[in-house]
């Protein structure tokens, strides 16, 4: 008897349009590189969490949901890979994400790069995707799983960049940060034009399949701290890279 071949599931993103255009193109760039499928969604001032509700509402309880963050992306197939497994599991993965402007004390699976069958979600209740007084878009799905019993998998944070936020009592990330061993990177505040040398940079890398070159990274991340006009910094960083 034939073996059934599933089909890819797709990795869903929205944008506001605020977005600088190199962003999304860089990150579709990267989707085809791996070979993974993506669709970005224009949602103009829709939040987040309604967008996402929108997104599971339509699929069917079998299928795999993936969210993903218009400046996120794994580094390589195999992460892509790992969170497929994980959600076909009957767990929920995601970056390891800490809301530090609410209340809460734990970490969660965060939908810059977040994957988990329907199924789950409906067993939970179907939570509601959206912030709230007390979570962060997608936090509270995590807070049910672990009353609940659902396996939670937090990739967790391992370099930044810029380093700006606490990760609870566990750690920090901040702009162009890097997740378990290379496998994801997510810039934050992409509508800042500013940091998308950063992106642009590791995403370039990994179209190419390359090993990332953190040195240079990280001099454009010191230059952008310390004020150094960007314009000549980034023409003599961009020569070096490419020569």
């Amino acid at each position: 008897m034939p073996m059934t071949i599933l089909p890819t599931p797709t990795v869903h993103t929205m944008y506001w349009d605020n977005i600088p255009s190199v962003i999304l193109q860089k990150q579709r760039e990267v989707f085809a590189a791996l070979d993974v499928p993506l669709q970005q969604e224009s949602a103009h001032r829709i939040p987040h969490g309604t967008w996402m509700n929108g997104v599971v509402e339509r699929m069917d309880s079998d299928d795999i949901v993936i969210f993903c963050d218009i400046d996120a992306f794994p580094l390589k197939r195999s992460a892509y890979d790992m969170a497929v497994a994980h959600a076909e599991r009957g767990a929920i993965f995601g970056l390891s994400q800490f809301s530090n402007h609410k209340k809460t004390t734990h970490t969660y699976a965060g939908p810059m790069f977040m994957a988990f069958r329907k199924r789950v979600w409906e067993q939970l209740g179907r939570p509601d995707l959206k912030s709230s007084s007390a979570y962060d878009a997608a936090e509270g799905m995590s807070a049910l799983a672990r009353e609940q019993g659902v396996p939670l998998v937090l990739h967790k944070p391992t370099s930044t960049l810029i380093s700006k936020f606490a990760l609870g009592n566990e750690g920090v990330f901040g702009i162009g940060t890097f997740y378990g061993d290379n496998d994801f990177f997510h810039l934050f505040e992409s509508r800042e034009p500013a940091y998308e040398q950063l992106l642009v940079a590791v995403a370039d890398d990994a179209i190419a399949q390359r090993p990332l070159q953190f040195a240079q990274y990280l001099e454009a991340a010191i230059a952008l701290q310390q004020g150094t006009p960007l314009v000549k910094k980034k023409r003599r960083w961009w020569r070096r890279l490419l020569g």
